[in-house]
């Protein structure tokens, strides 16, 4: 798959004054004299700046990496076909959001959230791909958005609650956890198959 990508920004501002740096996708004016857009996500995080004066961050390569990667687990497209990009389209700001929260947001510590094992059969997992995380609050929906040889880092799909019905994780927190907690998305209660996997 070919996708010629225009050079894109995070455009981080705290124009409310509320102390959290908003995040929006910044698509500079094109060259053929097309205006700039901006586009909000619902990713925030704690300011430690003193002024609200927007800053424009390139996307690195390895964000541009992980948009790609998700991009070709939802196009049907083989390797020789041109993909046309709508930033507008509902999918590619899932993905853009996605990319965002693997970005800016600090991963959740997972020592005291991993559930006790369980004997299963494994799959292959790749970025990209619909799991159910094993933690000691049951089995959470989430898709994975980085992987090593030990690890996966995961955006969570599902809140994790407690037995009293607290909250102690919420949805599209960013989590890092051992590959040996994370089993096929059926395990999920919320799991409602391949067609739901961005929302």
């Amino acid at each position: 798959m070919n996708a010629e990508m225009q050079p894109l920004f995070w455009r981080i501002s705290d124009q409310d004054s509320s102390g959290f740096e908003a995040v929006s996708l910044l698509m500079p004016a094109g060259p053929a004299g097309e205006d700039a857009a901006v586009f909000p996500t619902e990713v925030s995080f704690p300011s430690n700046r003193s002024t609200t004066h927007p800053v424009d961050l390139r996307w690195s390569e390895e964000d541009s990496d992980l948009f790609m990667q998700l991009l070709d687990r939802l196009m049907e497209a083989d390797d020789e076909q041109e993909i046309e990009v709508d930033i507008s389209d509902g999918v590619i700001q899932g993905i853009v959001q996605l990319v965002a929260l693997a970005r800016f947001k600090t991963p959740w510590p997972t020592d005291e959230l991993v559930g006790e094992d369980i004997i299963t059969e494994r799959e292959e997992i790749e970025v990209g791909d619909l799991v159910a995380l094993n933690t000691c609050h049951g089995y959470a929906l989430a898709i994975i958005v980085g992987l090593d040889s030990i690890d996966a880092t995961c955006v969570l799909l599902d809140s994790l609650m407690n037995e009293e019905g607290q909250l102690v994780v919420p949805d599209h927190s960013l989590l890092v956890i051992n590959r040996h907690y994370v089993l096929p998305a059926a395990f999920a209660p919320s799991d409602q198959g391949e067609d739901a996997v961005f929302h």
